[in-house]
């Protein structure tokens, strides 16, 4: 059979001197090359880039999904600088474990890049004993598979019982990273007030964690996503999203004692310096990018009072029956202006529509129009300041940081929609 290699499309971004190999662990090909021999695999089938997180001049990390043989594995790569391959190899090799076959850890000495064979990792520990904890941690836990994977960072995980059904959802932080009491009492205080709001709204329990294994176990939330709904079914999700984001809004708590930290991601320091940031990555945008920062610099809006924030909004992160919303993946929730989540949500659709989704414009109405059957939203002014700023310090770059070649591929247009968004309002 012959291999089929999925290749980062051209994303045009400037070359870093401090990792030159960069665009080669980007492409499918050359790492299914070089992955040949190092791991000793006769015959790589697939091999999928499925996430990348890129710090300029500092560091690259890759995740692949290879399939060989009759077996599938997951690696995450590091790159790094200035010869530090070698030494993080020697002390990962000091722990790691074979799996299926394969070496625990290798390392590409040409590359400057250390691989680890998922579930080893640099940073996340004991994830070879969650893949099958067999009901020892938590009953109906039997096996699990990987929702998500941010190498030396965290990783979600569907907790399965032995019919197949999933019965939590299991994260793993890397350690001293999280707190994971403070982060299950988070998810605690939020589900009981959204459970005690007048709407169809919830949000997952914590089941249970483990300090030391910084592992936190909530429940599973029915409903399917947003990617799942038919198109002609995405305005009245959107809507009833709009409704939901309101109600956690009004819910509560705001205040310290909650372990609530102040949401920043679009204060202007950041957004200040993503607009730095994207220049440097993309030169062809850079004043477009810093004319933008400016001009939120110089209009941004009156302060307004704090609300409960989800921290990371938009449709992915909802879940939906047919009489309620599910809200789930609050790891990031925080407080501020309530704007804050709806730029992120609005700004999420914006780049959607470029990639070829609905309209922004539409959608973006009826999720208003969901949150104002709520509670008052936000100013026009601060709604759209916060979708212009979302669409520079989240979409933007996001982009650059995880090597988004689909975005990267709009990035011109994704800041002058940011640039109208700031002009000319949000269509209501």
């Amino acid at each position: 059979m012959a291999a089929v290699l999925t290749a980062v499309l051209a994303h045009d971004l400037a070359a870093d001197p401090a990792l030159p190999h960069r665009d080669r662990l980007l492409d499918a090909a050359a790492v299914a090359a070089r992955l040949t021999p190092l791991l000793g695999l006769a015959d790589i089938r697939t091999c999928t880039l499925v996430r990348a997180k890129y710090r300029i001049t500092d560091s690259l990390r890759v995740v692949y999904r290879l399939h060989a043989g009759d077996r599938q594995h997951l690696l995450a790569a590091r790159a790094f600088t200035d010869g530090g391959g070698a030494a993080a190899y020697r002390r990962a090799a000091a722990t790691a474990v074979p799996v299926d076959g394969l070496p625990g850890v290798v390392l590409d000495q040409a590359l400057d890049t250390v691989w680890w064979t998922f579930p080893n990792d640099r940073r996340l520990r004991g994830l070879a004993e969650l893949m099958h904890p067999a009901d020892r941690l938590y009953p109906s836990w039997q096996h699990s598979e990987v929702v998500e994977y941010a190498p030396e960072r965290s990783v979600a995980l569907r907790a399965v019982d032995h019919t197949g059904v999933t019965s939590a959802f299991a994260k793993v932080f890397a350690p001293g990273s999280v707190d994971v009491a403070a982060l299950a009492d988070r998810y605690r205080r939020i589900a009981t007030a959204l459970a005690g709001a007048d709407q169809p709204v919830g949000s997952p329990r914590p089941l249970s964690w483990w300090m030391e294994r910084d592992l936190l176990l909530v429940e599973a939330m029915p409903g399917v996503r947003w990617s799942e709904l038919p198109v002609n079914e995405l305005p009245d999700a959107v809507g009833r999203l709009g409704a939901a984001i309101a109600t956690l809004h009004a819910a509560g708590p705001t205040d310290r004692a909650a372990g609530l930290r102040r949401f920043t991601r679009l204060a202007l320091p950041r957004v200040l310096h993503s607009a730095e940031l994207v220049g440097r990555a993309r030169p062809d945008v850079a004043v477009r990018a810093w004319q933008l920062a400016i001009r939120l610099a110089d209009t941004m809006p009156a302060a307004e009072g704090p609300v409960l924030l989800h921290g990371d909004c938009h449709p992915k992160n909802a879940l939906i029956t047919a009489d309620r919303i599910g809200l789930i993946d609050l790891d990031q929730a925080g407080t501020g202006a309530a704007a804050n989540d709806i730029g992120s949500l609005l700004a999420r659709l914006h780049q959607d529509e470029l990639l070829g989704g609905p309209a922004a414009a539409d959608l973006g109405a009826a999720f208003l129009d969901g949150y104002a059957g709520v509670r008052p939203p936000p100013s026009g002014a601060s709604v759209r300041w916060h979708t212009a700023a979302a669409l520079l310090a989240e979409r933007a770059m996001r982009a650059v940081n995880r090597v988004h070649a689909p975005v990267l591929g709009h990035l011109d247009e994704l800041l002058a929609a940011a640039d109208r968004t700031l002009r000319e309002g949000v269509r209501r």
